[in-house]
């Protein structure tokens, strides 16, 4: 069983930070590159030699390790550069992280942590316009104490179910199933409960936080319950963690008539 990571600040969030892109579409800003929800796109308009996205962190200045841009970009057959600067790029730029995407999928990428003002994803030579949900720029956290074996893991079907008065179903499928997880962890110290307070505080049960869960599967997720330490000694916790999947995607609505047969519902109409 893997041990769980958790990635919960993106560093284009920070109060006080300014993000820049090289060219943006009023109907696809750049904020959706850090709202949180995976699901939005953000666009430019232009294709240069090289196509910047760009961030200050202004004067409270994060600790990061990891890129994550979710799937739905436009970036395979890219040459991508994540580069970081004391100057703002004036002279000092350097690659934290250099690659040819190679398909469509999840980019996931690790290099040696750095505490830096300036940072920016340098995007070549973009044959057309480039297309992306998330710059997720952040730090790893790997449990120390992992999860529980007594976990609970299962997909969640997104329906709803009603029956009529001879005891028919009538199903509604709203969306995809969703992936969930429900994990303990016992006894663990106070550098792991701090680490999850800071998690609590950032994010206050709103923005959902990148895993990756016991089987070393990433996810996109948001948490259930609260955050609550059960205090086993002065120095020792545990916790539960109820977690499930936020996706991207549109949805479907289907329902099933006495015979079996599905209609498909579009804009809340048959």
């Amino acid at each position: 069983m893997s041990n769980v990571i958790l990635c919960y600040r993106n560093i284009l969030e920070n109060s006080g930070g300014i993000v820049t892109v090289t060219s943006e579409n009023a109907s696809f800003p750049k904020y959706r590159l850090y709202d949180r929800d995976i699901g939005k796109l953000f666009k430019g308009t232009t294709t240069p030699a090289n196509f910047y996205i760009t961030l200050d962190q202004g004067g409270t200045i994060y600790e990061v390790d990891r890129l994550l841009i979710p799937l739905g970009h436009n970036l395979d057959g890219l040459l991508l550069k994540l580069q970081y600067s004391t100057d703002n790029f004036a002279g000092d730029v350097n690659d934290a992280a250099s690659w040819t995407q190679s398909d469509s999928g999840l980019i996931n990428k690790t290099f040696t942590a750095q505490t830096k003002r300036y940072w920016r994803l340098n995007i070549a030579a973009p044959a057309s316009i480039p297309i992306l949900a998330e710059m997720y720029l952040t730090k790893t956290y790997t449990f120390v104490q992992n999860v529980a074996f007594d976990l609970q893991e299962k997909k969640q079907r997104n329906i709803g179910r009603r029956y009529t008065g001879s005891g028919n179903p009538r199903i509604s499928k709203y969306g995809e199933s969703k992936q969930y997880r429900n994990y303990r962890i016992n006894c663990f110290l106070a550098a792991q409960k701090t680490e999850f307070e800071s998690w609590e505080t950032l994010c206050e049960g709103i923005k959902p936080v990148y895993i990756s869960d016991h089987n070393g599967s990433w996810m996109f997720v948001e948490i259930l319950n609260e955050i609550s330490f059960s205090p086993l000694s002065n120095d020792l916790w545990s916790i539960g963690l109820e977690l499930l999947e936020t996706t991207t995607g549109g949805v479907g609505i289907y329902l099933l008539t006495e015979e079996g047969e599905r209609i498909i519902i579009e804009d809340g109409t048959i």
